[in-house]
């Protein structure tokens, strides 16, 4: 375990609860966009929205600087985007979108949440804690975003493909399960390690 993922988590933890392990993971390809019904929907704030005009007048000008590089970059991302994750990178979540890992990816998705989340494995629960700090704050601020009781899931170590060494995949009593990837197959090792019955 990493001292920063120790120090991120450590302010979520109760009384007498023992941290075991934690690391970064972010959730694994392969999980199927959030239908748009359930996704959170949000206002961009005024700087988001002055930020996205600038990015789009930076693309039209590299289009007419480039456009050879601007048309092969257009046909790549519709390439990419017409083949599902779930066909480079496997199955990312079994289970309904109303399923424990429906929920839990749909929460892991949140806008306000960040791509990247610390996972935790105490001696009680597992948790995940966000950075929830806009772009232009240069101080982190974390919060609770995710944590369920040990015995309501369990972690199962899953190295999948080039791209999924650190992946494991979190398994809900309800027979759903959802995939999350840690930098480092090590890492990974360690929870799932953490997270074993006693």
């Amino acid at each position: 375990m990493l001292n920063r993922d120790r120090d991120i988590v450590t302010p979520f933890l109760q009384p007498g609860e023992q941290l075991l392990a934690a690391a970064s993971v972010s959730l694994a390809p392969g999980i199927p966009p959030t239908p748009a019904e359930l996704q959170v929907q949000r206002q961009p704030s005024e700087l988001e929205q002055k930020l996205g005009k600038k990015f789009n007048v930076l693309r039209r000008a590299y289009a007419a600087v480039n456009p050879v590089g601007a048309a092969v970059g257009a046909v790549e991302d519709r390439m990419m985007g017409a083949v599902p994750d779930s066909v480079w990178h496997g199955e990312g979540m079994a289970g309904g979108w109303h399923s424990e890992a429906g929920l839990f990816v749909r929460r892991m998705r949140d806008d306000s949440a960040s791509s990247v989340s610390t996972f935790a494995v105490t001696d009680r629960r597992h948790l995940v804690v966000v950075d929830r700090s806009k772009l232009w704050q240069l101080k982190e601020q974390y919060a609770l975003h995710w944590e369920a009781p040990r015995q309501a899931a369990a972690l199962h170590r899953n190295p999948t493909g080039v791209l999924q060494r650190g992946r494991v995949d979190l398994h809900f009593a309800d027979r759903s399960w959802a995939a999350v990837t840690t930098p480092l197959p090590a890492t990974a090792d360690e929870l799932a390690a953490a997270a074993r019955p006693y």
